[in-house]
């Protein structure tokens, strides 16, 4: 019984137990449950911190980049204002240096004319005389021939009087150099014949006639005709209207045979003088001018002036208008005569005062100051006018930077966004243009390298035709004589056997040279050890019946040692090399040298290609290993030979491959020549 109570109370006890372990285990649930929630809230709580703190953040950035934009805003404003004050500057300085510019244009203008027409002025000063004596010496001319014609074509019908009537009136009225001249007739017994300005002198003598040195003139000019024809004579005489002065003249006179005369003429130097100024006047009126600028004369002789304005001129010089012009005109002539030659000066045109600029030239000889000269009025107008350009330019400017400035502004912020998608996207477009260009430049390499293979088997082939031309003649004519003595019964045993061990070893050699070629057009891609020395034996074999044609000289140094790589390539790009030897070599007067050397230092094993052909020019030696690049004609050269020759030892055989110009002394004598260095790392393996 005690026992079952026992039980009982044990079985209580365990229930309450367990209804204890049940409620704090609902107990650790619940408090799960408000721990989740907690954190839940808790997670929340920081996740809103978070955002919080991230958008204090975001908010500080954007502040930041604000007042850097003001800031930026706020340079670009200074350096806005700076610029316009900089434009302001600039157009000061532009418009002094207009004003400058123009002030000595025009000054060195005039001063060109001037002495130009200065120029002109000494020309035709030296050469007064000489047109002088050309003048009246062509009037006499005329005048004899006249008086021969009369003679001969009379002298049969007339007597001698009615002759001399016809000669003289026909040359009474003879008029020349502004009515100036005219013909007289003297005889050899200075007799007067003929004297148009005075016929009452007429049958009188002029052997006493003396000029106003004293000077017999008849007697003169008799003598001077004594021993030739014609001949030039100079005086001195008064002029009509100036009987107080003596004034030269030159007079020309001639030989008329029939009846033992002299025809002739004479003028002062100094009428005909006058008239080659009017020539010169004539020659400045048609001159070029407008009413900015003018040419002018100052005759200081006779106080007169001479203008060439705006196209308009009497073509003579005029007086002296007023006291005004008077000063003007000694101040000029003053200017001058101390060496002045550039002056400014106030002048009137058509009432106006006007600022003038003059350049001035003495011409002592004439008593002339010539000049030419400019209104400032009219250059300070120009000056206005490009400065209401440069105004206008500048406002324009000054508008265009602000408004730049402002849109600068606005675009500043949406570039910032746009330029990160734009740099992406040609990041993207770049990396595919490079894909292509890869895939473009394998094609490329392919096509090369075929079109290197092909020419290489048409210089092979080349080579087989020059190695195959001299055994082929042998068999040739071993056969053909074997023929010929057995048609004719002269074959013998001896000759027979001869003939075909000749034939025989052509053939061998033959063979051998297909062997030689047949090995080089390999096309296996194993690397393998070969030997310097035996690859350019290999080299020689394939290629020196055409050096021996062209009658080049080989001079090597060819120091063995072993190169791993291919073979064939290599014997390809070596090939190449000397072909360009070759043809740089072909048309050479002198000896045709090519150099061979190979070496080993270390481990760089060198071979050097060297020839005497003059060397490569300097603008191009950089380009010649690019693909197609060639100087030669179109039927000698693809362009490919010394690319595939660079890709062959840089590429294939990792060596390197250099091209340079270089002095070479053959026998005593220096050369121009280019020099091909290859260099291979021993150490190469793959």
């Amino acid at each position: 019984m005690i026992q079952i109570q026992n039980d009982i109370q044990t079985h209580e006890e365990n229930d309450n137990l367990r209804k204890e372990v049940n409620d704090l285990k609902n107990k650790i649930i619940n408090l799960q449950d408000e721990l989740k929630v907690k954190t839940e809230q808790m997670t929340s709580l920081l996740l809103e911190n978070n955002e919080k703190t991230l958008l204090l953040e975001q908010k500080k950035d954007q502040a930041e980049e604000i007042n850097q934009l003001k800031e930026q805003l706020d340079r670009e404003k200074k350096e806005q204002l700076n610029e316009i004050e900089k434009l302001k500057n600039e157009l000061e300085k532009e418009k002094n240096l207009i004003k400058n510019e123009y002030m000595q244009k025009n000054t060195q203008l005039i001063q060109k004319d001037v002495e130009n027409l200065y120029e002109f002025i000494l020309k035709t000063q030296e050469k007064i005389e000489e047109k002088l004596k050309k003048s009246i010496k062509e009037r006499v001319y005329e005048a004899n021939n006249i008086a021969l014609r009369i003679y001969n074509e009379n002298k049969d019908s007339k007597s001698k009087e009615e002759i001399i009537k016809m000669i003289k009136d026909a040359l009474v009225d003879m008029r020349f150099n502004d009515g100036r001249g005219y013909i007289f007739i003297y005889t050899f017994d200075y007799e007067c014949i003929l004297l148009p300005i005075n016929r009452k002198n007429e049958g009188g003598s002029v052997r006493d006639f003396q000029d106003s040195n004293g000077m017999y003139l008849g007697r003169e000019i008799v003598n001077s005709l004594k021993d030739k024809d014609e001949a030039f004579l100079t005086w001195y005489y008064p002029k009509p209207h100036d009987l107080k002065s003596s004034y030269k003249k030159i007079g020309f006179n001639i030989h008329f045979k029939p009846y033992d005369w002299f025809i002739g003429t004479g003028e002062y130097v100094v009428d005909f003088e006058e008239m080659v100024k009017n020539e010169v006047t004539e020659y400045l009126s048609n001159f070029k001018t407008d009413r900015n600028d003018y040419f002018f004369i100052l005759d200081y002789k006779n106080r007169k002036i001479f203008q060439k304005i705006n196209d308009t001129s009497n073509k003579s010089f005029r007086d002296l208008n007023s006291q005004e012009e008077v000063d003007l005109f000694n101040e000029l002539a003053n200017s001058v005569k101390n060496d002045k030659n550039i002056v400014t000066y106030s002048y009137r045109l058509d009432n106006l005062p006007l600022v003038k600029t003059s350049y001035l030239k003495d011409l002592p000889n004439w008593e002339w100051i010539i000049g030419r000269g400019f209104y400032h009025d009219y250059v300070n107008q120009s000056i206005q006018n490009k400065t209401e350009e440069l105004d206008d330019k500048f406002q324009k400017r000054t508008i265009d930077i602000l408004f730049i400035t402002s849109i600068s502004t606005i675009l500043l912020l949406i570039i910032s966004s746009y330029l990160s998608k734009v740099i992406e996207k040609k990041f993207s477009n770049y990396k595919k243009d490079i894909n292509k260009y890869i895939e473009e430049n394998n094609k490329q390499q392919h096509v090369l390298s075929q079109q290197a293979k092909m020419v290489a088997m048409g210089e092979m082939l080349g080579n087989i035709a020059h190695q195959w031309r001299q055994p082929l003649s042998v068999i040739t004519t071993v056969a053909t004589g074997m023929k010929l003595q057995k048609e004719f019964n002269s074959l013998d045993d001896e000759t027979f056997n001869d003939s075909i061990e000749n034939i025989t070893n052509s053939a061998l050699y033959l063979s051998d040279t297909i062997e030689d070629f047949r090995n080089f057009f390999r096309t296996d891609k194993t690397e393998v050890i070969f030997s310097i020395k035996e690859t350019f034996e290999k080299v020689f074999k394939l290629t020196g019946v055409q050096f021996k044609n062209h009658e080049i000289i080989f001079v090597k140094d060819i120091n063995d040692f072993e190169i791993y790589g291919f073979e064939n390539e290599f014997i390809q790009a070596l090939i190449n090399i000397l072909n360009n030897a070759k043809d740089a070599l072909e048309n050479k007067e002198y000896p045709k040298v090519i150099f061979i050397s190979t070496y080993k230092k270390d481990d760089i094993e060198t071979i050097k290609i060297t020839d005497n052909g003059g060397g490569i020019d300097e603008n191009i030696i950089d380009k010649i290993c690019e693909p197609y690049f060639t100087t030669k004609h179109q039927a000698k050269g693809t362009g490919i030979g010394l690319y595939m020759t660079e890709e062959i030892i840089e590429k294939h055989m990792f060596g390197n491959l250099l091209i340079q110009n270089v002095d070479v002394i053959y026998e005593e004598k220096s050369y121009k020549g280019a020099e091909v260095i290859i260099e291979l790392n021993s150490n190469h393996s793959t």
